[in-house]
């Protein structure tokens, strides 16, 4: 029998793989989309964003409308073990505006009896219960406030996530010539004097007045990064050999000087470092330098001799990565749509984050407010009184008997569900979370890999004329339940990690024992470790179930034959490409931020700049995330061809029948021929 040659199967060749775990994935959808309805119904998320008063009144809502912040009438008993807490035993109330000055009840009673000043200008300082007048009232302060119905004191405070705290004042420090600040100067002018703003709430604004300042400049350098790893890829494309040898040389001319610098000053007592740099002689009063440089210098010395080695033992196979590097460049060239596959993808990832987190808050408040009293130092459900601070609501929700009475019994059987199941809904929510996210970027990874191996098999003259579509539909119509099955393996494993992590908080925080500590950091790290590995195994499994249609399991397996046949190949090839694409990563924010700046100074709106860092710090960001996004289609690309090119010479022989696929270089290299090209030949 004459077996037909391998190629890229097409639509019509495929059949459904590992439908079980599709069907499994779907009956989860539903189950979450159903308990998400209930969540969301039944729900109070607006309370994350709004702060309440302790009546259960959403601050700036309703009629609370033109009172968004909330006021603590004890902000003292917000501090829970050195930290502050949004949830503390005082009373809250929404004004609408925070107080500005220092005012105590007992100073504001000795100001009313002295008759230093008239009544309504002393109790108008009081802030007090809704609706109720202090200046009215002919009880005295200190009766007003021991009566819950006026704050005893007020401080200095600035609105923040929509509630009033103190106002910070730091790194106060005295002139060179230790002069004294004057005790009229007010906290506005020391932070204007000190940071160049009014408020440290006005830090957002500044950096959004900068930003917009130079809106344009940072439009212009982010189209900028886009064209300067365009140019980079380019540059691979066209000179693959000589960027792979650049970076190889980089690499030992740093490990070399790292190196020699350490022995040189372990061998000649010359520091060079502790000479010239404050940071160095405070780490030597820790860890003497020269014990840094033993150990630096081991480390350099013996990577400089592996690269060496490598370099020298392994030169075909780095002239294997030489090839599939500019193999992977005509690829990604060849079908530039790709480029935009990646963008897609996070802009999903970023609104599943959204809802996850939506979910997440209307887990947190589900239920009706809880309003509590303390009787004999325990706190019991009550209800609320307008004219009573002794039950107060403390942004609890839940259900009780009280709260629920006027409630049918659907919506009572419901809150209880949910709310006895608070805890247990939310591990399933994050086991969701994890499931999608991993699906979502194993489905990425496939459609890419449907794309360049349809490249590589079909002798980079592709099957379609729109292959990321053709490859999109293609995974959805087949391939979904193999992404499920990978994407649950990872979920799993990332799962049962954090619980593990949790549990391991828990035991040490119980009891700090260092056997058992080790312990459960050995397998922190070794369930760390196995999950890169199965991912590494996942991606390069997807190649395979999209090239040729197999099932995940069928996929993984022949997958883990090929990477242990040739184990150096891989090695070399991950290492080399990686560290090639992080070294254009690196130039490349380096380049624009510099150029950047450069522009800066030139149009002179650097000087018009309030926090100058803040640009800098920006454009290196979003530098780095656009050309992590183009490199990973480009890492995509190279791993593709890789596996494909593992496959190509497993599976063919060079015959007529079962001709290799691959190019002509990667023949020559691996001194392999085609019958019909030796024919030709002759």
């Amino acid at each position: 029998m004459i077996s037909k040659p391998i190629h890229f199967v097409s639509y019509k060749q495929r059949h459904c793989t590992d439908i079980f775990c599709l069907i499994l994935f779907i009956i989860f959808i539903v189950i979450y989309i159903f308990i998400s309805i209930l969540a969301i119904s039944k729900s109070q998320p607006i309370s994350f964003v709004h702060s309440s008063d302790s009546f259960g009144n959403l601050c700036g809502q309703d009629k609370f409308e033109f009172q968004p912040y909330q006021f603590y009438f004890d902000i003292s008993k917000c501090l829970t073990d050195g930290a502050f807490s949004f949830i503390c035993p005082t009373t809250k109330i929404c004004v609408s505006s925070c107080p500005t000055q220092y005012t105590h009840y007992e100073l504001l009673q000795i100001t009313e009896m002295d008759g230093m000043k008239t009544k309504d200008l002393v109790r108008q300082q009081l802030i007090c219960m809704y609706d109720f007048d202090p200046i009215l009232d002919n009880r005295t302060i200190t009766e007003l406030v021991n009566d819950g119905l006026c704050a005893p004191y007020t401080l200095p405070s600035e609105p923040f996530l929509g509630r009033c705290l103190p106002s910070v004042l730091t790194n106060l420090y005295d002139y060179e010539n230790n002069t004294q600040l004057n005790t009229n100067i007010s906290v506005a002018h020391i932070n204007t004097h000190m940071f160049g703003i009014n408020s440290l709430s006005d830090v957002g604004r500044i950096i959004f007045s900068d930003l917009n300042r130079i809106k344009q400049s940072l439009i212009l350098f982010i189209f900028i990064a886009f064209i300067l790893v365009l140019i980079y890829m380019l540059a691979i494309k066209l000179l693959t050999g000589l960027m792979v040898f650049l970076t190889i040389l980089i690499l030992l001319v740093i490990l070399f000087l790292s190196s020699s610098f350490c022995w040189y000053s372990i061998y000649t007592g010359n520091d060079l470092v502790y000479e010239y740099s404050t940071v160095a002689k405070i780490v030597n009063d820790f860890i003497k330098l020269r014990t840094i440089y033993y150990i630096f210098g081991c480390i350099t010395t013996f990577l400089f001799l592996l690269t060496l080695f490598i370099v020298l033992t392994l030169f075909d196979r780095i002239r294997l990565s030489i090839i599939l590097l500019d193999h992977g460049a005509n690829a990604v060239f060849s079908v530039l749509s790709t480029i935009f596959w990646i963008p897609f993808t996070i802009i999903v990832f970023c609104l599943l984050t959204s809802i996850i987190i939506y979910i997440e808050m209307c887990l947190s408040t589900v239920g009706k407010p809880i309003f509590r009293t303390i009787v004999n130092n325990e706190t019991i459900p009550c209800l609320p009184n307008i004219n009573s601070t002794e039950c107060i609501f403390q942004q609890e929700y839940g259900y009780n008997d009280l709260v629920l009475n006027d409630t049918d019994i659907v919506t009572r059987g419901v809150i209880e569900f949910l709310v006895d199941n608070k805890t247990n809904l939310k591990w399933f929510n994050l086991f969701a979370y994890l499931w999608f996210s991993a699906f979502l970027f194993a489905f990425q990874e496939i459609v890419l890999a449907a794309v360049f191996s349809n490249y590589y098999w079909s002798k980079e003259k592709l099957t379609t004329s729109f292959p990321l579509i053709y490859s999109f539909f293609l995974i959805i119509r087949y391939h979904l339940g193999s992404i499920a099955f990978g994407s649950l393996l990872i979920a799993t494993l990332r799962y049962i990690k954090i619980i593990f992590d949790y549990i391991t908080n828990k035991i040490t925080k119980i009891q700090n024992n260092i056997i058992i500590t080790f312990l459960f950091k050995f397998i922190s790290c070794f369930l760390w470790c196995f999950e890169k590995f199965l991912k590494f195994l996942n991606k390069h499994s997807y190649v395979l179930i999209a090239a040729r249609g197999y099932s995940f399991c069928k996929a993984t397996r022949k997958t883990f034959v090929y990477m242990i046949n040739n184990c150096l190949r891989l090695l070399v090839l991950v290492h080399l490409t990686e560290w090639i694409l992080f070294c254009g990563i690196i130039a490349i924010c380096s380049c624009n931020t510099y150029l950047f700046y450069e522009y800066l100074q030139w149009t002179d709106e650097f000087d018009q700049l309030i926090l100058r860092w803040t640009p800098m710090v920006i454009i290196i960001i979003i530098t780095y995330f656009i050309a992590s996004l183009f490199f990973s289609v480009y890492d995509m690309a190279i791993k593709t061809l890789f596996i494909c090119f593992l496959e190509d010479l497993d599976e063919n022989d060079g015959s007529i029948q079962r001709p290799y696929m691959m190019n002509n270089e990667l023949l020559s290299l691996l001194h392999k021929t085609n019958t019909i090209k030796e024919k030709e030949n002759k």
